[in-house]
């Protein structure tokens, strides 16, 4: 499972970059984490990577300006930026739509998934898309006008990945749903049970009692 190829991550949790580096290493990536959007910044310099995973909120250099910085460098436009997110806000899509970012990852997201989703970046990146010139576009969003100028090809691609990630944070709520209500139902098959035990006690109990009680005279 050689890849020979390398992956930034920005993200200023120690925790959570070494968790991202211990499964991407083990799929036979190289990884460099910054702990910060400048240190990350750096690293895409220095290592030319096929990939950044970058969180968004960092000290120095947040996600979403890092992004910006790497897609406005000729050199480094092309380069994909994964930006992890919770997705709980409007502006983080809007905001990964006017940065160039690539595509999104949910957090807490499974492994299984991020795998999937940093191969389907790789692949498209192999493909060679030409991104096409700018567009400009007027839209409402929250009762706000806002105005965006993006490439359609990374617009359709991060929107998609929006999507997916919905999705997929979809399917693993309703697992777990149902999951909680077999434990419910396990639960209440349990109280049953010993319900019938406890009532099953009392009646010996009884007997017991009325058999050992003395006549009166």
């Amino acid at each position: 499972m050689i890849k020979n190829e390398i992956i930034v991550i920005a993200e200023d949790s120690l925790t959570q970059a070494v968790q991202l580096q211990f499964i991407l290493e083990n799929q036979g990536y190289t990884v460099f984490i910054g702990k910060n959007g400048k240190e990350a910044l750096a690293l895409v310099n220095e290592k030319n990577p096929a990939l950044v995973i970058s969180d968004i909120v960092m000290p120095e250099i947040d996600g979403f300006e890092l992004c910006r910085l790497i897609k406005s460098k000729k050199e480094t436009q092309n380069l994909p930026v994964i930006i992890l997110t919770s997705l709980t806000e409007t502006n983080d899509v809007i905001n990964g739509l006017e940065c160039g970012a690539d595509s999104f990852i949910n957090k807490p997201y499974s492994e299984e998934f991020l795998l999937l989703h940093i191969n389907n970046t790789l692949q498209s990146k192999k493909l060679n898309i030409k991104y096409h010139s700018n567009i400009n576009f007027d839209i409402a969003i929250s009762g706000k006008e806002r105005h965006f100028k993006v490439d359609p090809v990374r617009m359709v691609s991060l929107l998609i990945s929006t999507y997916e990630s919905a999705i997929n944070k979809n399917i693993e709520l309703n697992q777990k749903q149902k999951e909680l209500n077999a434990l419910n139902n396990n639960l209440e098959d349990i109280v049953i049970e010993r319900t019938a035990e406890l009532w099953g006690e009392i009646a010996v109990r009884k007997q017991s009692e009325a058999n050992v009680r003395l006549p009166i005279l």
